[in-house]
């Protein structure tokens, strides 16, 4: 869900194999790291301070960027 409170979940539909999943805040600098080799799964947010955040999904297909809240 958007806005999130404690964790994000994410997926596809294409089955590509999510490697690695990059939070940052609005100054672009790095809040939150993690390796996921899954085609879906939650990364936590809980000790991340309210506001919005940039999520990149680097996948084996490409790379997206989410806006989270």
């Amino acid at each position: 869900p958007n806005p999130a409170n404690n964790e994000i979940s994410f997926s596809n539909d294409a089955n590509a194999v999510v490697s690695a999943v990059e939070m940052a805040d609005l100054n672009g600098r790095v809040v939150k790291t993690a390796n996921i080799n899954a085609t879906e799964g939650t990364v936590s947010i809980s000790d991340l301070a309210t506001g919005i955040y940039m999520m990149t999904i680097t996948t084996d297909q490409g790379v997206a960027v989410k806006k989270i809240v």
